[in-house]
């Protein structure tokens, strides 16, 4: 029988007993969308980020159910939408999700087709279509994922009624305004948001606020050249990088050395070449929802 040396069989025990890495996966967005290049803008000041593996999906909305449904540990959302699963759905299970890092506020931008302008025999005119928000009522809009909880807090909040289309994606939405299925398009998105970029033939509408909506949303505004000359008034919700109330040891210690690493490293998120222009206006400061301690 072949005698084994003792150093080799204690390297060998040794990487046996040794704890296997912690893999965490993290709900984000569209590749193309605010979310995904966050996250892969983090990957690049923290060496954390090699345990968290990023999983593509439709928005918010399908990511707090991934979170509370245990499919990912980490989830991008609006607060919007974790503030109406806790008091519109009454679901007590978003008491247990906290915020791993508070980000950037993402804007609502409201899309329609431009007004059809006709003239009568008489030389009368008439327009027709979405010049602004009030003509939204009793008009079918369109939405997919976390946007989808924004259309119903903001009809429920202005008093103007609509009736909200769920759409997959942006595609199909944008497809199905110009079929006319849909009478607009709304989409919350930080800006710049490089699909809106490119479009065309279609018109930016401004979005009100009131005191209701100041409870949720802050005032903003959107800057396209490519669909308007000037800034179109509009609001925003704060989003925030969510997790659960983790207790275990090694994912506990995961999630703190990568909350650190991105809050000591926010000048580099800030002002290094080629991050996403979102991150000038993080500040690490406001957290709407509890804090991951």
């Amino acid at each position: 029988m072949k005698c084994v040396p003792l150093t080799a069989l204690l390297l060998t025990l040794s990487a046996a007993g040794a704890a296997t890495p912690t893999f965490l996966n993290v709900a984000t967005g569209s590749p193309t969308g605010t979310y995904s290049a966050m996250f892969k803008n983090i990957g690049q000041v923290c060496t954390q980020s090699a345990y968290l593996r990023e999983r593509g999906t439709s928005g918010s909305l399908e990511n707090i159910d991934l979170l509370l449904d245990n499919q990912v540990s980490l989830a991008f959302v609006q607060s919007d939408v974790l503030k109406a699963r806790q008091q519109i759905d009454k679901d007590p299970r978003v008491e247990n999700i906290r915020t791993l890092l508070p980000l950037h506020r993402e804007e609502l931008h409201l899309f329609a087709r431009p007004p059809v302008v006709k003239t009568n025999i008489l030389g009368r005119t008439t327009t027709t279509g979405i010049q602004n928000f009030a003509d939204l009522k009793d008009k079918r809009v369109g939405a997919w994922g976390g946007s989808l909880i924004t259309a119903r807090v903001l009809a429920a909040m202005t008093g103007v009624p609509f009736q909200i289309v769920s759409l997959k994606d942006q595609p199909s939405a944008f497809a199905a305004l110009q079929s006319g299925q849909v009478d607009a398009v709304l989409a919350v998105v930080g800006q710049p948001a490089p699909w809106v970029k490119n479009l065309s033939g279609v018109n930016l509408i401004a979005v009100p606020t009131n005191p209701k909506l100041s409870a949720i949303y802050s005032p903003a505004k959107l800057f396209y050249p490519n669909l308007s000359a000037n800034s179109v008034p509009t609001i925003a919700v704060q989003s925030v990088l969510a997790t659960r109330d983790f207790k275990t040891p090694e994912r506990k210690q995961l999630l703190l050395n990568y909350q650190k690493c991105a809050m000591s490293h926010l000048v580099n998120l800030q002002e290094d070449e080629g991050m996403h222009p979102k991150w000038q206006e993080v500040d690490f400061k406001t957290w709407p929802w509890p804090r991951y301690k």
